[in-house]
């Protein structure tokens, strides 16, 4: 899959939309930890909430106008990977920037691409503004040989 198609029928989903408050990050946070539990995907919970907040704060950030704006996080999984998409109101898509040293941001997307298999941002389907994804994967591909 080239990029992060909407889930198949039958697959594993979640979503949950929120104003575009810091606040509501905590509950980001909780559901995202919940859901991946009720999969049985403990093991990604700590890259995911990282990554989550990251894509979070991003948006609120930089994708929204005011708290009047709404931010989605949508978690699904196929069978050998784990997708997250944070959507916001914007279009501008997001780039990676090369911080310096002394700069105080600007290092959110390099973190991400770190631990993440593979990102990317795309037009949001059926709304205004994008959606940026990520993806792990959840099998080795010692197991696919």
């Amino acid at each position: 899959m080239a990029g992060a198609e909407a889930p198949a029928e039958g697959a594993r989903f979640f979503q949950m939309a929120f104003a575009a408050e810091a606040v509501h990050v905590r509950f980001v946070r909780r559901a995202v930890r919940e859901r991946l539990g009720a999969w049985g995907l403990e093991s990604f919970v700590d890259m995911a909430l990282l990554v989550a907040d990251e894509l979070v704060a991003n948006a609120i950030q930089h994708g929204c106008g005011s708290s009047d704006d709404t931010v989605t996080v949508s978690a699904w999984c196929t069978a050998d990977e784990l997708l997250i998409g944070v959507g916001d109101p914007s279009p501008v898509q997001p780039r990676r920037r090369c911080a310096g040293e002394r700069d105080e941001s600007g290092r959110g997307l390099e973190l991400v691409a770190a631990v993440v298999d593979r990102w990317g941002s795309e037009v949001a389907p059926g709304r205004r503004g994008k959606r940026v994804w990520i993806a792990f994967r959840t099998t080795s591909k010692e197991a696919e040989a």
